[in-house]
């Protein structure tokens, strides 16, 4: 254990192997909360992907999410402590953040824009050589709109990427806004958000707009394409993983025939369309949906409730 960090762990999951693995840490905090905190790795991987949470908790209840309800943000120190407890732990199994590309993804428990430390706990990992990703549903709130303006202020100052995506879920502005118990924005917000995004930093990288692949979701590029221009928006597709809330909300997993039919109507559009979101086969084989290493963790310890 590294006592002068705020967040420690007293388990650690390896899935995988080094061709393609994960490593899973549930992070436990001062107040006796747990978080999670993911490093993701592979032969596939252009970077090799540190993903830490935001919150304890959240408070947008997203259908396909594990988590419920919302405890605290994380102060700034524990974001960056985060970072730091995990590239301890990646070390420790022979890989070096100074020697292999890193990114840093705040896209596990929480919703990072509900937290006002987030630009703060970024600034405290520019010692760091890495890029980093936020990855958010945005929220409609007022807080959430200026902390992207901070964040879209701070990647134009930041020597290395820094990736804005938005989990649009759906092609469907109707269903997009009822997979939260939250309020979220409408579609002219998210394009508001990527007109922002690219007037504060003109040098950055489009916007992913994240969509969430089930069978039945709607995915369909001529709903979107007039308010999400391909100059300004990339489409991320992330085939669905199981979790027990996707269950309990009716998500079935995509067919193989309908992805490819959905990336061949976005790229026919003129997006950028990759497989660089598709869940990899250790991924896919232990269920490894964000928060769902954190469950392992509470079931393992015998916790009967969400924490």
């Amino acid at each position: 254990m590294n006592d002068d960090l705020t967040i420690h762990h007293d388990a650690v999951l390896f899935f995988g192997d080094r061709d393609d693995g994960v490593i899973g840490l549930p992070g436990l905090t001062h107040d006796g909360h747990v978080i999670e905190i993911s490093y993701f790795f592979g032969l596939t991987r252009p970077k090799n992907i540190i993903v830490i949470s935001s919150q304890v908790g959240c408070p947008l209840g997203c259908s396909f999410c594990e988590l419920d309800g919302f405890v605290r943000n994380l102060t700034a120190r524990e974001l960056h402590d985060q970072a730091r407890l995990m590239i301890g732990e990646a070390f420790r199994y022979g890989f070096d953040p100074t020697g292999t590309p890193h990114k840093v993804t705040v896209a596990d428990s929480g919703e990072p824009l509900l937290n006002p430390f987030l630009v703060s706990g970024l600034e405290s990992l520019r010692d760091l050589p890495v890029s980093f990703k936020v990855s958010t549903v945005l929220p409609a709130a007022r807080a959430a709109w200026r902390n992207l303006e901070r964040l879209a202020d701070f990647a134009a100052g930041y020597e290395r990427p820094v990736q804005l995506q938005i989990s649009l879920i759906s092609t469907s502005e109707e269903r997009r806004l009822r997979s939260c118990r939250g309020r979220i924005a409408g579609f002219d917000r998210v394009r508001e958000a990527g007109e922002l995004w690219r007037s504060r930093n003109p040098r950055g990288r489009q916007v992913n707009l994240s969509l969430i692949v089930t069978d039945d979701m709607p995915c369909e590029a001529a709903r979107v394409v007039r308010i999400f221009p391909p100059e300004l928006f990339r489409f991320r597709f992330r085939e669905y993983v199981p979790t027990r809330h996707g269950a309990a909300a009716g998500h079935v997993a995509v067919s193989p025939e309908r992805l490819r039919r959905i990336k061949r109507d976005f790229a026919s559009r003129g997006y950028q369309v990759g497989d660089w979101a598709s869940p990899s086969p250790v991924e896919r084989r232990f269920g490894l949906a964000a928060n769902t290493i954190r469950r392992m963790y509470l079931e393992a310890i015998g916790f009967s409730r969400k924490d």
